[in-house]
């Protein structure tokens, strides 16, 4: 009977287990809470403006038709009149041409300044993440040594009642306690506050569960000479620094658009309807409109004569004061600007690489020391096992070599999270 209550416990607490085991933080429940995030939505927002100015300019070469009355009482005449009216901009040339390609660029610009937030707040996240986790594991740590001190401080004062340690022995052990319990109230501190900053990453409550991570990591094996190939083609800071240039160059091509202008308007009455047309150089629209005029109430005045007329107006600034060659010698400085910037913005982002790459070797390397020192802690802890079990050391001294593989396999586990973050801050680089 004590034998089936004692397996039917430890099911029980197996399944306990598993079902509470299950209860983590994962990194992948987090992103859609980025994706809900104030700050995201913030940067949704602005991407939002430039596809409606994008759309308000292109919109502008839409046909527009229009209709209007007006009625006009005085004590000598009553009369009205009611027109419809129709404008479609024929060829986006000129200046409605030029200022719908900027808008173009901006709507791309745009497009890619979401990405390139969106992959820095996904960086922030995982930078978070990370030190969330690595403030559990070291509360895990330093609660284990603060146990420990406990205990060697109980059993130091047993030995100093029997005389077999002097006070300041005493003394030294009291100190290594409080030591040990400074850096766990620390730690409780540090990770509660890791989990505020995430929750303001956020913007939600998280619960005060553990944290689960995938410690798991891919060694670089691209030569840096592919990776520049990836980093020219697919770089968003570098694709907008050419999107300046392009829009620099249609400044230019704005400013150096022709003063003068074409016009032709013309007429076409009979009696009281008429229709009337206009087409400009300036904005290449076409514009027409029929209307009719209403004499009394009811109805439409007198006379069926046929009136029209043509005219053709051709016009251009002869002084301006120089206002033209101001314009173009200012297009030509913002041009050679954003020629400059385009050369530096890729000599800033390739040399921001090869730190990257430098640095992830680097943190690569450390993975493999770090890995060593674990190996040698757990050889070591595994002789004093062996010492312990002949009665050489206590069992207090063993959770101290203990402590020690504790520490080497958090130093390694910091070490790969951090190789984990140089490689996305490399792969944000290359536009992956």
């Amino acid at each position: 009977m004590c034998k089936r209550f004692l397996l039917l416990s430890l099911i029980i607490i197996l399944l306990f287990s598993l079902s509470f085991g299950q209860d983590f933080i994962t990194f992948d429940s987090l992103i859609p809470l980025l994706q809900n995030s104030p700050i995201y939505k913030v940067y949704e927002a602005q991407y939002q403006n430039s596809l409606i100015n994008y759309y308000s300019q292109k919109n502008s070469l839409n046909p527009k038709l229009s209709l209007q009355t007006a009625y006009n009482y005085t004590n000598e005449d009553k009369n009205g009149s009611i027109s419809l009216s129709y404008s479609k901009i024929l060829f986006p040339w000129g200046e409605i041409g030029i200022i719908l390609k900027s808008s173009e660029v901006d709507l791309i610009k745009a497009q890619n300044n979401l990405r390139n937030n969106y992959r820095n707040l996904y960086y922030q996240l995982m930078q978070y993440f990370h030190n969330l986790y690595l403030s559990q594991e070291q509360l895990k740590l330093y609660e284990k040594s603060y146990n420990l001190a406990k205990r060697q401080r109980e059993i130091a004062e047993k030995q100093f009642k029997d005389g077999l340690i002097n006070e300041i022995n005493l003394l030294n052990y009291r100190q290594r306690e409080k030591l040990a319990e400074i850096n766990y109230t620390s730690a409780k501190n540090t990770l509660e506050f890791n989990y505020k900053t995430l929750e303001n990453l956020l913007g939600t409550k998280l619960p005060r569960i553990l944290v689960k991570i995938d410690l798991n990591y891919d060694p670089i094996k691209d030569s840096p000479e592919d990776l520049l190939g990836l980093l020219y083609e697919n770089n968003l800071t570098i694709k907008n620094a050419f999107l300046d240039l392009e829009q620099a160059k249609l400044g230019l091509e704005k400013a150096k658009l022709p003063s003068w202008n074409i016009s032709l308007s013309g007429s076409y009455s009979i009696g009281n309807t008429y229709l009337g047309f206009s087409f400009d150089t300036q904005n290449y629209a076409l514009n027409l409109s029929l209307g009719q005029s209403i004499g009394e109430i009811g109805t439409t005045g007198y006379g069926s004569k046929n009136l029209w007329n043509v005219k053709i107006v051709f016009s251009t600034p002869i002084l301006d004061g120089g206002s033209k060659s101001i314009s173009i010698n200012q297009a030509n400085i913002s041009l050679r600007q954003a020629e400059l910037n385009f050369q530096k913005t890729k000599s800033d982002v390739e040399l921001n690489f090869w730190k990257l790459y430098q640095g992830l070797l680097q943190a690569h390397n450390l993975i493999t020391q770090k890995e060593m020192i674990l190996q040698e802690k757990k050889t070591n802890y595994e002789a004093q096992k062996i010492r312990c079990s002949l009665g050489l050391i206590t069992e207090l001294d063993l959770e101290a070599y203990e402590l020690e593989v504790l520490q080497a396999e958090y130093d390694l586990i910091s070490a790969i999270l951090d190789y984990k973050l140089q490689r996305f801050q490399l792969d944000i680089l290359l536009g992956k």
